[in-house]
């Protein structure tokens, strides 16, 4: 009976601590797209700020790569990819592992003592009319002693909110996220913007 006692008041410390953190990463998600809205001069209402960046939607994910067995012959890590979001803000350990792709060739980011590293994300580049890229990455732990933590913030924008580009056909978050989920099931990879481009057959 202690012991669920004290796993509930652990839990219940750890849930406000998570409501806190996402409170105010949330506020610094709004802060850089507003700044890049404004960049961008998008003339944007506050509503349609709001579509593109939905706060409700912020989705905080907590990744835990385990020490791997030598034998294994490599750490774990994650596949290549881009994120579906409008803005991802990722807190990692001293471990590292993150790798971006930049002209054509994969950078290991060094971590840095309190500093969040913020990824553009597929939504974003739609957006922006491709003057932002989706950062494509990926995750490579080399020291397989160790074990890796990170957490990551992700913000989406309203599922109903059509986003208009003139490099891409109007699509709405949700038919995005459909279309992701129908290419990981059917071809095992995500095809993302490229479904969306004038050229492209018809999503789905």
């Amino acid at each position: 009976m202690v012991l669920r006692l004290e796993i509930f008041f652990l839990l219940r410390a750890c849930r406000v601590l998570i409501e806190e953190y996402g409170r105010h990463i949330t506020r610094i998600a709004v802060s850089l797209f507003e700044a890049i809205a404004q960049t961008l001069n998008l003339e944007l209402s506050s509503h349609q700020k709001s579509d593109y960046l939905l706060e409700s939607t912020g989705l905080i994910r907590v990744y835990r790569y385990p020490p791997s067995d030598k034998t294994a012959g490599e750490a774990l890590g994650m596949e290549v990819h881009t994120d579906s979001s409008v803005i991802s803000i990722l807190k990692e350990d001293e471990t590292g592992g993150l790798e971006i792709m930049k002209d054509e060739e994969w950078f290991r980011v060094k971590p840095v003592a309190d500093t969040l590293i913020v990824n553009l994300g597929d939504m974003m580049q739609a957006i922006s009319d491709n003057e932002y890229k989706s950062v494509e990455h990926r995750v490579k732990k080399k020291d397989m002693t160790t074990k890796r933590h990170s957490v990551c913030y992700f913000v989406f924008p309203q599922r109903d909110c059509v986003i208009k580009s003139s490099n891409y056909k109007p699509f709405t978050y949700s038919e995005f996220e459909a279309q992701v989920q129908a290419d990981v099931q059917s071809l095992g990879t995500k095809i993302g913007l490229l479904r969306f481009t004038p050229e492209s057959p018809l999503f789905l």
